[in-house]
């Protein structure tokens, strides 16, 4: 029995199910029975549970009503021709709709997420980094104040964390754009709001493609 020490029990156990997701041992699509993970890994149930809100917070995991949890699954077909046109559509019309109004708080924010990517990658913290990424990203359509925006994001926003887990995941490579979103921020701080849109609209695309590869 693969049993895992009392300390930290829960995120031992995140790390043991996100390397299985991540490496395929737990196929998309497949069911995750917590029945099954108590007698692989010696743990409680409410460990487990507690394991699988943390996975399903970070895509990994997909649970339904009355069907039960399954493993997330996103295509390079899902990404490329869905979910990054749908980011870039809702990201550029919330800066199109804040960007007069970015002050130095939304810029001090922007430039602290990524000095915390800065940190991901010194600490070689891919976890971090998307989470910092995301954020970047969520601080955005924070800005539009605008709760159809919101809407869009937070429906979007499980699958944009799978498809980071997954491509960065698979990849073991730890993501090389930091600066990227600095300049972002240089291209926004200029005021010039055609160019600005255009710069995260290519942002969005251009970050991604190393990664398409990773997906199926």
């Amino acid at each position: 029995m693969a049993r895992l020490v009392r300390l930290s029990m829960k995120d031992r156990l995140v790390q043991e199910l996100r390397k299985k997701i991540l490496t395929g041992k737990l196929e998309p699509k497949s069911r995750v029975i917590e029945q099954e993970i108590c007698e692989t890994y010696g743990v409680s149930r409410t460990v487990v549970r507690e394991a699988l809100v943390v996975l399903e917070l970070q895509g990994l995991l997909v649970a339904t009503p009355y069907t039960g949890t399954v493993v997330a699954s996103i295509s390079r077909r899902e990404v490329e021709g869905l979910l990054l046109p749908l980011r870039v559509q809702t990201e550029q019309f919330a800066l199109g709709e804040a960007f007069d109004a970015l002050d130095s708080d939304y810029f001090d924010e922007a430039e602290n997420l990524v000095r915390l990517m800065d940190r991901a990658v010194l600490d070689r913290d891919i976890d971090a980094f998307n989470e910092a990424d995301i954020a970047f990203h969520g601080l955005i359509v924070d800005a539009a104040q605008s709760d159809t925006v919101r809407s869009v994001w937070d429906a979007i926003d499980p699958r944009i964390r799978m498809h980071f887990a997954l491509q960065t995941g698979r990849s073991g490579a730890l993501p090389t754009f930091v600066e990227d979103h600095r300049e972002l921020l240089r291209v926004f701080r200029t005021g010039n709001k055609e160019e600005s849109l255009k710069a995260l609209g290519r942002h969005i695309i251009e970050t991604n493609k190393p990664y398409l590869d990773y997906l199926n």
